[in-house]
């Protein structure tokens, strides 16, 4: 014969007593809801140990029933749902099978594959890198010419002025630019072969 759980016991006996659980809500101050929970072996519905121990004690004298076993039940009943859990936790971790690995990869790969391409992507619509070396900043010079040094990308293009101008291995440029007295603008632009441009402007100024 199954025994009989802590909740059964009290409600067992209640019921044999034809004790309502108003009633003993109002002589014992234990709240219905922890009555209920209690009969009904809810004990997440119960607070910590030791406030449910006093509501187990409480409830066992006002039934005339021995409290030290009923604590006892008690507490092997609460180890039995911690066990419960504990297995129910254990089985979870056998459900990682070899088909759940095998998705995870196939998963880590999409993420991979999906990175790559937004990156690749944004490079497309990104314009070239362009360093200005030479001359670094506006100036106010005396002759009538100017050697202008930079980096761009190897794979892009280089304009002074919309005249293209040579690029080295390393993507390095370097040009003679001949000046007319007065202010002289001088654009540089890095253009690459998705024609992107990055634009660098130069004031000049020969006295």
């Amino acid at each position: 014969m199954k025994e009989e759980t802590l909740g059964q016991v009290f409600k067992r006996y209640r019921e044999a007593e034809k004790i309502k659980i108003e009633r003993i809500e109002k002589d014992t101050k234990i709240s219905k809801r922890m009555i209920l929970a209690i009969e009904n072996d809810d004990y997440k519905q119960l607070p910590d140990d030791l406030y449910t121990t006093h509501i187990i004690k409480t409830y066992a004298k006002y039934l005339s029933l021995d409290y030290n076993k009923l604590l006892n039940l008690y507490h092997q009943n609460i180890g039995k749902v911690k066990e419960d859990k504990t297995t129910v936790t254990k089985k979870v971790k056998v459900y990682f099978t070899p088909q759940s690995a095998r998705n995870l990869v196939i998963i880590l790969i999409v993420v991979f594959l999906l990175v790559y391409l937004g990156f690749q992507i944004s490079q497309i619509f990104k314009p070239p890198q362009l360093i200005i070396l030479q001359p670094d900043r506006d100036l106010i010079i005396l002759q009538n010419y100017l050697e202008i040094k930079g980096q761009t990308e190897k794979e892009a293009r280089v304009f002074i002025n919309e005249k293209e101008v040579f690029l080295d291995h390393q993507g390095q440029f370097s040009a003679t630019l001949d000046l007319q007295d007065g202010l002289n603008l001088i654009k540089i632009a890095a253009v690459n072969k998705h024609s992107k441009e990055n634009t660098v402007y130069r004031q000049i100024l020969v006295q």
